[in-house]
């Protein structure tokens, strides 16, 4: 099955369970995927073995991608946002990969090749379910213990919500990249939500002009086929169920670093920083001046500041 034609987000290609045997080679249609979003990074790095499969969590299959380098030292942990999947995290995995670390990447439920409603979810505790199951969904590649993470948006509140309840731990350092905690025009979110539940199933998608890079954007609107049409009302409603959540944790202690663009109009960035200021002890925070929400997809004279500041947190003891 040639990649992207033909393809319907409610009955996805099939995959194998994640496994030692589920290369990319597994399934005929999986090196044309790789190749469409830029994955195929195993003609770039020696040695490198590229996995997809799929684990069980929540009632879904979580379709989970494993790069496991020879001699990596660390591993990486890559948590798309909203609408996003883990091909479209091209750079974020090259960039680990060019640094020596292994990386683990999955589809959220109801996004790329995972399974599940479209877009939507009844709990982000969900959400923070699957990131918690895919440790022992990996446990089998043997990959370094030492891991670090890297979210974009919504992704950054599962990390949170794992981080913030007892999992500190399980990351020496935490990268968040234009984190959730309120979207803006949120106070015009609320209201109209408690009425549409009601009424309406979904609402139909405004794809935002989120990066400077156009080209990126036309692919999202006119050649993704796995980007969602829609916006359903039941996330918008779990968002709102755990924002008191997030509000009553008590900080934790795990080194986090927050990248944030001054262009950002999807979330509201200005109300969001002091609050995650105080659930961080060990934060830094980095503004890019004139970045907006994609981060990890804008041009490159935006991504060459953000690498430079992952650099700095992450691997500024190497460079001694």
């Amino acid at each position: 099955m040639p990649w992207p034609d033909n393809i319907d987000q409610e009955n996805l290609p099939s995959l194998s369970p994640l496994s030692l045997q589920s290369t990319v080679n597994s399934q005929p249609w999986l090196p044309e995927y790789c190749a469409y979003y830029g994955i195929d990074l195993e003609k770039d790095y020696a040695g490198l073995c590229h996995y997809i499969g799929y684990f069980e969590a929540e009632g879904e299959r979580i379709a989970t991608q494993v790069f496991k380098l020879p001699n990596a030292q660390r591993t990486a942990f890559v948590y798309h946002g909203y609408y996003d999947h883990v091909g479209l995290f091209n750079n974020v995995i090259n960039y680990c990969l060019k640094h020596g670390c292994s990386v683990v990447a999955f589809d959220l439920p109801g996004h790329g090749l995972s399974s599940g409603e479209r877009a939507s979810i009844d709990s982000f505790f969900r959400y923070r379910s699957v990131l918690r199951a895919a440790f022992a969904a990996v446990a089998p590649f043997e990959l370094p213990p030492r891991r670090f993470a890297m979210a974009q948006s919504t992704g950054c509140a599962i990390v949170g919500s794992h981080i913030l309840d007892g999992g500190s731990d399980d990351f020496e350092q935490v990268i968040l990249m234009a984190p959730l905690v309120r979207p803006r025009a949120f106070w015009w979110g609320k209201p109209a939500h408690s009425v549409l539940k009601y009424f309406l199933h979904s609402l139909p998608r405004r794809f935002a002009d989120n990066s400077d890079d156009q080209a990126f954007l036309e692919f999202l609107r006119e050649r993704d086929p796995l980007q969602p049409r829609i916006l359903p009302v039941a996330w918008v409603g779990a968002l709102k169920k755990w924002l008191p959540w997030f509000h009553a944790q008590p900080a934790c202690d795990c080194p986090v670093l927050i990248l944030q663009g001054d262009a950002d109009d999807t979330v509201d960035w200005q109300y969001n920083l002091p609050v995650l200021r105080k659930k961080y002890r060990r934060l830094r925070e980095v503004i890019i001046p004139g970045a907006r929400h994609h981060l990890v997809k804008e041009g490159e004279h935006y991504r060459a500041q953000i690498w430079q500041a992952c650099d700095a947190f992450l691997f500024a003891d190497q460079a001694e």
